[in-house]
């Protein structure tokens, strides 16, 4: 890369339970550069920044630019982080992340300030920056995969809420009697709605004795049995896995109405591995979601698949240095 052209791009660096992605990202959220490693299985903080250390300066490295040449760094953890304090509260996948001062910790690793903020909300924010180029000023995103989790746009500003914890929408309970979720309580959305869910259910069903292609899909063998694997039997017509892809379209309706009703948003982008499956999913909770949530007669709102794809936490983490809240990132002292 150009050193002029460095001068546009920030290092962002997204990090979740099995992996942490580092790149070189530019203004227009294009990514010049990637890599990637595996999150280390780790009680120890500082391993976890020795791994981000590691991908950054790899990245680096492999675009040739140097970190002091570029605007900031900026990084999305999953779990709930405080990003005015710089701190990731609580992290179910990654246990070395309990109160640790995750930003101060890196940003004096790479000598240049951090910005820091949760997965889900940085997601949101890149969407509305980069997908959309703000053109709307109340968005909720729904990230639909082995687990649910959201971002808030509200009035044209990203919300966390009082210590970071805005956007868990996976935790609204939907069905007090409902199954048990990770999280301990019963009947979450995540529990009813998330891909997880959705093998839960099917296997259980093939386990059960139900006839179905899903049985033949995972070898006999029912905990097998995913998201993935449901959703492509169900394209390949049985009907099991489509009835179950039904019911979680259903339960993700019931989740969408719910979000409505709180935020009145505009739009609602919903992405995530099991949006994948497409408008089979999509199509029906939509139209649940419309006719349950007591406000959508009374203003226009859309529901469709968000638009960037896997990179949207990644993307969101420039996002933070470079968009419109790139003040609220401590700054270098002159």
């Amino acid at each position: 890369m150009k050193q002029d052209e460095v001068k546009t791009c920030c290092l962002a660096i997204d990090m979740g339970g099995t992996k942490i992605a580092a790149a070189v990202v530019d203004s227009d959220g294009n990514v010049r550069v990637r890599g990637r490693i595996e999150t280390p299985e780790t009680l120890e903080p500082s391993v976890l920044v020795d791994a981000i250390e590691k991908v950054s300066l790899q990245v680096l490295d492999e675009g040739k630019v140097s970190l002091s040449a570029m605007k900031g760094v900026g990084m999305s953890s999953a779990g709930i982080v405080n990003s005015r304090e710089g701190i990731v509260n609580f992290s179910p996948n990654i246990p070395a992340l309990r109160r640790t001062p995750l930003r101060d910790m890196l940003s004096e690793r790479f000598g240049k300030p951090v910005g820091l903020g949760n997965d889900a909300s940085l997601a949101a924010l890149a969407e509305w920056q980069f997908g959309l180029n703000r053109s709307v000023d109340n968005l909720v995103y729904v990230t639909l995969s082995t687990g649910i989790g959201g971002g808030i746009i509200a009035g044209g500003k990203l919300y966390e809420g009082a210590c970071g914890g805005a956007g868990e929408v996976g935790h609204m309970v939907i069905d007090v009697n409902g199954p048990a979720c990770p999280c301990g309580r019963k009947g979450c959305w995540e529990a009813l709605a998330s891909g997880s869910a959705l093998a839960n259910r099917a296997a259980a069903r093939v386990a059960a004795g139900d006839n179905s292609l899903l049985r033949e899909l995972c070898g006999g063998e029912p905990e097998k049995i995913d998201a993935y694997i449901v959703a492509l039997a169900a394209g390949q017509g049985d009907a099991l896995a489509q009835e179950m892809i039904a019911t979680t379209a259903y339960y993700v309706g019931v989740g969408l109405a719910n979000l409505i009703n709180i935020f009145n948003p505009s739009l609602i982008l919903i992405g995530g591995g099991l949006a994948k499956i497409g408008d089979s999913l999509l199509g029906p909770a939509a139209k649940v979601a419309k006719e349950l949530a007591y406000v959508a007669d009374a203003c226009e709102m859309d529901i469709r698949p968000a638009l960037l794809g896997d990179d949207s936490p990644l993307l969101g983490a420039a996002a933070l240095v470079m968009g419109p809240f790139a003040h609220e990132v401590p700054q270098e002292s002159a």
